[in-house]
C-alpha cells in the first residue's frame, strides 16, 4: 500500500479489507427524458498500489445509487456515478479534480481517499462550486479553512483523541498517562486531542514523540515505562506503531493499552494478536451488526460486494446525502445541490444520523469501542449512547 495513504485516511485500513469487485449499475434507464439524471462523481484509487481501496468507495456509492433508484418513485431523479481515477497521488488528484468541475453534469463528488490529497483539492472543487463529501479522511486541516460545500462524514483526529480520553478516564481514572506519537502525517492531532484531554481531567500526562524513519521503539518503550504510566495510549498505525505493542509488554509493561483508529485493522489481530489482547481502540465506524435499521442495507451489500467495511459504509454514506439532498430539493444542478448541502438538515445514513456544523464536520461527533479478544475485535461502547446502536 502506498505510504501516501499513510493514516490521513482511517479507513483505508478498517478491520475488514476485502472488497467486491466494482459490478454495473442495477439499473440502466439512466438517461430518462422526463425526470432525468443526476450523476455523482467518485474520486479515488482506481488503478495503483491502493485499487482495492477505490474498489470499495466506487462498490459503496454504486449500492446505494442502485438502492435510490431500485426505490424511486415516477418523478423522482435517476442517479448515475463516474469516477475518476486519483491513483492516490497529488498530481493526478489534482487534475481528476478539475476534471470532475469541468463536467457540467456532476452533482456533487465523493471523495478522496487520502487526506493530503483531499485538503490540496479542496480549493479546485470550491472555485468550481462543486460540492464535495468526504467518507475516507480524518485529518483535523481539512475543516479547518472554512470553506462551504465541504463535508466531512467520520469524526475528525482531535476530536477522536478527546473523546478517546474520556473513555479512559471513565474506566478507571489513571493517575498518570502517556501518549505515544510518530513524526509522521498521522498521529499529531489525535494525541493532542488526548493529551489536552486528560490535562483537562487534571491527570499527569506526557506525550512521547518518536521519529517515523528510523524508530527506536526500546527507547520509546524505556521512556514510557520511567514515567509510571497508568495506561498507555498509541495515536498512530498498526503498519507504523504496532511493533510497541510488543516492546512494552516485552519490557514489562503490563497496564491498559489504548490506541486510535489507526489500529483497527485485521493486522492488530493477526501480526500481533498475542500482545493485543486486551487493546482498547477508538474508530468512527459503529458496530452495524447491532444497527437493526441497516441490517438489509447490510445485507444486500454483502451479498453483491463482500465485506461492508468501513471505507465502503462510509462512502455508501456519503452517497445517501448526496441523494438526499438532491431529492428533498428536486436540485437540477451542483450549485442547488450546494445550496441544500449548506443548509442544515439532518441526515439518515447506514453509519447513523448526521448533521453538519458550518465547518463542515459532524454536529454530534462520535467514536465506537472495539477491544481485542481471543484474536478477534469485540464491541465495547460508544463515546455517548446513540439509538442508532443498540448497545
Amino acid at each position: 500500500m502506498a505510504r501516501l495513504i499513510a493514516r490521513r485516511d482511517f479507513l483505508a485500513g478498517g478491520a475488514a479489507l476485502a472488497a467486491g469487485i466494482a459490478g454495473s449499475p442495477a439499473r440502466a434507464a439512466f438517461n430518462d427524458p422526463i425526470v432525468g439524471t443526476a450523476t455523482i462523481g467518485v474520486a479515488g484509487p482506481f488503478t495503483g498500489d491502493a485499487i482495492r481501496l477505490g474498489e470499495q468507495m466506487g462498490n459503496g456509492v454504486r449500492a446505494a445509487i442502485d438502492e435510490a433508484n431500485r426505490l424511486r418513485g415516477t418523478m423522482d431523479r435517476l442517479f448515475a456515478m463516474r469516477t475518476f481515477d486519483d491513483q492516490n497521488t497529488l498530481a493526478s488528484g489534482l487534475q481528476n479534480a478539475q476534471f470532475a468541475v469541468d463536467d457540467g453534469s456532476i452533482t456533487c463528488v465523493v471523495g478522496h481517499l487520502s487526506g493530503r490529497i483531499t485538503e490540496q483539492t479542496l480549493q479546485t472543487y470550491v472555485n468550481g462550486h462543486l460540492p464535495i463529501l468526504i467518507p475516507a479522511s480524518t485529518f483535523d486541516r481539512i475543516t479547518s479553512h472554512g470553506y462551504a460545500d465541504v463535508l466531512r462524514l467520520a469524526t475528525k483526529d482531535s476530536t477522536e483523541g478527546d473523546l478517546a480520553g474520556a473513555f479512559v478516564v471513565s474506566k478507571g481514572r489513571p493517575k498518570s498517562s502517556v501518549v505515544l506519537y510518530q513524526d509522521a502525517d498521522y498521529g499529531i492531532d489525535v494525541a493532542a486531542g488526548y493529551h489536552e484531554r486528560m490535562l483537562k481531567e487534571k491527570i499527569d500526562s506526557k506525550a512521547i514523540r518518536f521519529t517515523f524513519e528510523k524508530p527506536d521503539y526500546a527507547g520509546v518503550s524505556k521512556a514510557t515505562l520511567a514515567a509510571q504510566a497508568d495506561a498507555v495510549y498509541l495515536a498512530g498505525t498498526v503498519k507504523d506503531m504496532g511493533p510497541m505493542l510488543h516492546q512494552l509488554r516485552a519490557d514489562g509493561y503490563a497496564g491498559p493499552l489504548y490506541a486510535s483508529q489507526g489500529f483497527f485493522d485485521a493486522a492488530t489481530t493477526t501480526k500481533y494478536k498475542t500482545e493485543a489482547e486486551g487493546l482498547i481502540v477508538s474508530s468512527s465506524m459503529p458496530p452495524l451488526q447491532l444497527a437493526p435499521s441497516v441490517y438489509r442495507i447490510r445485507l444486500d451489500y454483502e451479498q453483491k460486494y463482500g465485506p461492508f467495511t468501513p471505507l465502503a459504509a462510509f462512502s455508501y454514506a456519503a452517497a445517501q446525502i448526496a441523494i438526499a439532498a438532491i431529492r428533498r430539493s428536486g436540485a437540477a444542478d451542483r450549485l442547488a445541490v450546494a445550496r441544500i448541502l449548506n443548509y442544515p438538515s439532518n441526515y439518515d445514513t447506514v453509519v447513523g444520523p448526521l448533521a453538519f456544523l458550518n465547518s463542515g464536520d459532524p454536529q454530534d461527533p462520535n467514536v465506537y469501542f472495539y477491544s481485542v479478544k481471543d484474536a478477534k475485535w469485540s464491541y465495547v461502547q460508544a463515546a455517548h449512547r446513540s439509538s442508532f446502536v443498540l448497545k
